[in-house]
């Protein structure tokens, strides 16, 4: 069985060695140049591991030896799934190993955002050394509107209790049941964006999501109102929210995946822009690794887990 980990997935030793006891791995440390690398390192391969990499129809379709997929992440948009099922390979992903990095990361945001803790850094480093421009607000009291509030999106509703928000939350299934054990309230989308001093969101990227958050949604939002994005860029309309924050439609926000480079939203000084390090802890990177491991000895013991193409 032959097993390839074609980009820049992050194992450690021990999970390396529990890899090579399912088979005969080959480990790339770089994401490949183009399309055609990733084919050219897969040619072999019965098992993909891969993190960061696109395979579509026409990748897939070049690999009539794959068998299996373990993505090293949560999101699975890049590869094409449905083809995979066609074609009888089987993904798998890792779920709900970053709830409380994202999470952290995402109060982090809330509290940088309220206090101008990084203009108030970047005004330090320039040479000035004056609060008065820095004048922030306590989120006690606030309202936090949470967009999806599943794995990573209940941790942020605790955390966000613990400093005396109110939350609020939309969803595909809302319930009196899930309300109740979050300690939310469920509201309609625009009731949310309307109310709301922080909107964040917290969805996967789908059909469904893409552009979720628009020029006409991003209206809807109070002048004083913050939106964090610690999903994938494509869930915001990246154009219409530049334009928002540059005609100060709202007073900032957060993003920690974005359509890179964009010198236009990079020199905005109230939005704050970080590489897509919500996942990206000790704690949450080992937990990924077992996981991605885990799942290809489910399924060579013909016990597949965390399929998403099944």
């Amino acid at each position: 069985m032959n097993i390839v980990v074609l980009d820049e997935v992050e194992l450690s030793e021990t999970q390396h060695d529990r890899l090579a006891a399912l088979g005969s791995v080959e480990t790339y440390r770089d994401n490949p140049a183009d399309a055609k690398e990733a084919v050219r390192r897969l040619a072999d391969a019965d098992i993909a591991v891969l993190g960061w990499t696109s395979l579509g129809a026409a990748e897939l379709g070049a690999l009539p030896r794959l068998r299996m997929i373990s993505v090293w992440a949560t999101g699975y948009d890049y590869v094409d799934t449905a083809f995979a099922r066609e074609h009888g390979v089987l993904v798998t992903n890792v779920p709900s190993y970053a709830g409380r990095a994202v999470a952290e990361l995402t109060t982090g945001f809330l509290i940088s955002l309220t206090r101008q803790i990084v203009t108030a850094d970047r005004s330090v480093r320039s040479g000035a050394f004056d609060w008065h421009p820095f004048r922030g607000s306590e989120l006690v009291g606030k309202t936090l509107g949470l967009v999806g509030v599943g794995d990573i999106g209940g941790e942020v509703a605790g955390l966000a209790k613990a400093l005396g928000l109110r939350v609020v939350a939309h969803a595909l299934n809302p319930s009196a049941e899930r309300a109740a054990a979050l300690g939310v309230e469920f509201v309609p989308l625009q009731t949310l964006l309307a109310t709301s001093d922080i909107v964040s969101l917290h969805v996967p990227l789908t059909d469904r999501t893409r552009n979720l958050i628009g020029r006409n949604e991003i209206a809807l939002m109070k002048p004083t109102g913050y939106l964090i994005n610690t999903s994938r860029a494509a869930v915001v309309d990246q154009v219409a929210l530049t334009d928002a924050l540059a005609a100060r439609v709202i007073a900032g926000a957060a993003l920690d995946d974005s359509e890179f480079p964009d010198a236009r939203l990079a020199a905005l000084p109230t939005v704050i822009l970080t590489p897509h390090i919500g996942f990206y802890t000790d704690q949450a990177i080992s937990r990924k690794g077992d996981v991605c491991v885990a799942n290809i000895a489910a399924y060579l013991a013909g016990t597949p887990a965390n399929v998403v193409n099944g």
